[in-house]
């Protein structure tokens, strides 16, 4: 009488073993690292497709990493940043590629640095990649 029971709760305990790790196969995560070659704090609004934006600050000097977990598949998902050369221009909008990661590794995925581009109206702010 006891071995049904036995084998029962042996039976959960390996789907609790092996039920993360499948699912964790399922998904993917995506990562993009932000860096600031300029002297001034950037402030800009990042948004991985179908989700709310953010607003995010990366200081002089310094980065910030975005990453979102999404469905396996053949595509990655990108990463849309907005942001202003000054505060009433409009927003310049980048949309760019991220890079598969293990989220449980310091990967910084695919990176893109703002750097200040001199140019005959002035210097901007550029997003680019590495």
């Amino acid at each position: 009488m006891h071995t049904p029971r036995l084998l029962l709760a042996a039976s959960a305990f390996a789907l609790l073993l092996v039920g993360p790790s499948a699912a964790s196969a399922q998904t993917q995560y995506a990562r993009v690292t932000i860096t600031n070659q300029t002297d001034v704090a950037i402030t800009f609004d990042a948004a991985w497709e179908g989700q709310a934006a953010r607003e995010m600050v990366v200081d002089p000097g310094r980065a910030v990493t975005v990453e979102t977990p999404f469905p396996s598949g053949p595509t990655k998902p990108n990463l849309t940043v907005r942001y202003r050369q000054t505060r009433w221009a409009p927003r310049t909008t980048v949309e760019v590629s991220s890079g598969h990661v293990d989220p449980r590794t310091d990967n910084p995925g695919r990176v893109y640095d703002f750097y200040r581009k001199r140019t005959n109206e002035g210097s901007m702010f550029v997003l680019s990649p590495r």
